[in-house]
């Protein structure tokens, strides 16, 4: 299917989303962006509206991608063991494997965290509370019933971790720009950080659903909502995997907003929201010991180097937002990076990590 706005509207009438009354009665508008993948927001007035996602045919495993999330979203809407979790997934309305579209209904007037955070120049503490139960309340799902979603996961673990394995994504990492060549470069030369990477790597464990890219971007709240419910989309990068990586991921959340608002302090301004998610999740979760803090907290500095990395794109040198990311992660490989963060959290970690 051409990714033209006539093809997206036929779908959208042959589905029986849309009648010829919704498009001539002049309260419809289509939007169409480009990521990774094709964007298009068909929004009404009046009526009901979508958020299409299409693979493009020229990014390498967008279609797999987008086909993992479809099949998620479709398996989680028909097993009883994930009714808990409908309700702050986007609800699926239609998939066609051939051209890897994926028609959701749209989150209205939504905004995301970061958005909002960079808007308040802060994060609320309602909405962190959220993201850590969230994130328990997958992990918390039965193997048996992941399992029986029948959804072909990769179960690997994130490329960052696999740098020096065999085969190895560096060809691929490195061929993005002479930044992205550079920044890659500079960890594989950092004996604490590979050193790091590898202890994440040798006590990675793929044991429960993960969403893979836990990020303060990928959490929607509705403008009209009162209740300031929490929807966690984009499950394109989901897995069977380690837990910790996710919550890393959260932890990093915070410390990658504030870095981008190029406070000095980071990661000490961060503390407060990192302990409310931590003290959430943990609260909502069986995994709570000291032992998995450490992993989570190693996983974090793997998150800002993956941060870091991300913002390399395009770019000849190297950005400052990616040196400092990367001088954050390093101060996580130490003693007393890990000594700081677990005060902050104010909860014990073994530090076995550095």
């Amino acid at each position: 299917m051409e990714p033209i706005a006539r093809n997206i509207i036929q779908t959208l009438r042959a589905r029986g989303l849309v009648s010829q009354r919704d498009l001539v009665d002049g309260s419809s508008v289509l939007f169409m962006g480009r990521q990774r993948n094709r964007f298009f927001v068909f929004k009404q007035l009046h009526g009901s509206s979508f958020f299409i996602k299409q693979a493009h045919e020229g990014e390498p495993g967008t279609v797999q991608s987008v086909t993992l999330e479809a099949q998620i979203y479709q398996a989680i809407a028909r097993t009883s063991a994930f009714r808990h979790l409908q309700s702050v997934m986007p609800q699926p309305l239609h998939f066609d494997p051939d051209s890897a579209t994926m028609t959701l209904a749209l989150i209205k007037d939504a905004e995301d965290l970061g958005a909002r955070a960079r808007r308040m120049g802060h994060n609320s503490l309602e909405h962190i509370v959220q993201m850590g139960r969230i994130a328990a309340q997958y992990h918390g799902v039965p193997q048996t019933a992941i399992d029986a979603l029948d959804v072909e996961f990769t179960v690997r673990p994130h490329w960052i971790f696999r740098l020096e394995e065999t085969p190895s994504p560096l060809t691929s990492l490195r061929g993005r720009s002479p930044a992205s060549a550079a920044f890659i470069d500079a960890i594989r030369a950092n004996p604490e950080l590979k050193a790091t990477l590898k202890w994440c790597r040798d006590h990675w464990v793929a044991n429960t659903l993960i969403h893979g890219d836990f990020k303060l971007e990928n959490f929607l709240i509705e403008s009209t909502d009162s209740d300031q419910k929490l929807r966690l989309i984009d499950w394109e990068r989901a897995d069977l995997g380690d837990p910790a990586w996710d919550v890393g991921c959260g932890l990093g959340a915070f410390v990658i907003h504030y870095t981008m608002q190029q406070d000095p302090d980071a990661l000490d301004t961060a503390l407060p929201e990192m302990r409310a998610f931590w003290a959430a999740y943990s609260a909502a979760s069986e995994r709570h010991d000291a032992a998995f803090l450490d992993k989570c907290i190693a996983m974090m500095a793997a998150r800002l180097l993956v941060a870091g990395y991300e913002y390399c794109f395009a770019q000849d040198s190297l950005p400052d937002m990616s040196q400092t990311l990367m001088q954050i992660a390093r101060r996580m490989t130490t003693r007393e990076g890990q000594r700081i963060v677990c005060a902050g959290l104010a909860a014990p970690c073994m530090q076995a990590a550095s």
